[in-house]
């Protein structure tokens, strides 16, 4: 106890309170989501994280190279800071399962709420609709250049941890096993944050409005058989980094009903198509006989309500034009 700080031993029971008050609401219902296990007890040899909070400036950021933190003291850090207007509310500082240590530091500050842009006829609209070999297909037909990551790796892995389960359990080949095969995770892992990251500011900063589907991702990975393939995509990850950077450009992101039928839906004459499976990549409209290719006739029909969307916008920004017109020739 004595290698801490006291400030992140309350955290602790507060943490643990917490942890022990979701697991009760969550047993009698009360509580939204999924069903969440007892609290379990966290070794110290696995990592982890803990917090501190700033009181009396015990917690400082000094330059763009060091940071002040209780009991540990004066720590230098790699990568450069740019200093925040703002307060220093808490810091929370874990280490990651290649041995690496990172701080998050929390601030307040007072910012301005961004506005979001107003639609009209020439704004750019574009539909997207996931895909589990391409990523995503767009309204246009084009999709990113995906590489599945996991699957490349995924026999080295195996391999590696079969080597490990021979492995004296805690002994030094053991230890520096686990760390090699955690090393390949992490770097897995931050290739498919760059790629997210990158692609998700692209089509924000190009676009308008982005219409996407509502997929419960979860049950897809288990009924499907598709869990390795669905998890291995980050495409749930990849809306979330939408909808955060569409509220920090002011742009717009639509999610669709879950039962909107995007792909049974014939693009070009609207006729539903109401026998359409799975298996099924391309089909031919019994109505019009438009060739329909699945996921670019989804992913238009995506495009197609995001249009709707817009119009509806123009349309109430032009009626609270005219309301405002008709006030002024009161006055």
């Amino acid at each position: 106890l004595k290698e801490v700080d006291s400030i992140s031993l309350v955290q602790s029971r507060r943490h643990l309170e917490n942890a022990y008050n979701n697991f009760f609401k969550s047993v009698s219902g009360k509580r939204k989501g999924g069903k969440l296990g007892f609290p379990r007890f966290k070794k110290k040899k696995n990592g982890g994280s803990y917090s501190t909070q700033n009181i009396a400036g015990n917690v400082r950021i000094l330059d763009n190279e060091h940071i002040k933190l209780p009991k540990l003291g004066i720590i230098k850090f790699s990568q450069k800071l740019n200093k925040k207007d703002g307060i220093i509310k808490s810091a929370t500082i874990s280490k990651t399962p290649t041995g690496k240590y990172y701080c998050s530091i929390l601030f307040e500050q007072e910012i301005e709420e961004i506005q979001k842009i107003e639609l009209n006829e020439n704004s750019k609209v574009i539909g997207l609709d996931m895909s589990l070999s391409n990523f995503f297909v767009d309204s246009n037909g084009n999709s990113p250049v995906y590489t599945r990551r996991y699957k490349k790796v995924e026999k080295k892995l195996k391999r590696l941890n079969h080597i490990l389960s021979r492995k004296k359990k805690d002994s030094n080949r053991s230890k520096k096993l686990r760390k090699s095969i955690n090393r390949i995770n992490e770097k897995i892992q931050n290739q498919r944050n760059d790629f997210c990251h990158k692609l998700s500011t692209q089509l924000v900063k190009e676009n308008d409005v982005i219409v996407v589907e509502s997929l419960n991702l979860k049950a897809m990975s288990q009924c499907l058989k598709l869990g390795k393939s669905v998890m291995d995509l980050g495409y749930s990850q990849f809306i979330n980094q939408l909808q955060y950077k569409c509220d920090w450009y002011g742009k717009h992101l639509i999610r669709a009903d879950k039962w909107f039928a995007s792909s049974k839906i014939c693009h070009n004459c609207g006729f539903k198509y109401k026998d359409l499976t799975l298996s099924d990549r391309k089909w031919v409209c019994p109505n019009c006989g438009t060739k329909i290719n699945r996921d670019e006739n989804a992913a238009i029909n995506l495009k197609q309500l995001g249009i709707g969307y817009v119009h509806k916008c123009t349309l109430s920004q032009s009626v609270t034009t005219a309301m405002k017109c008709v006030d002024y020739d009161k006055q």
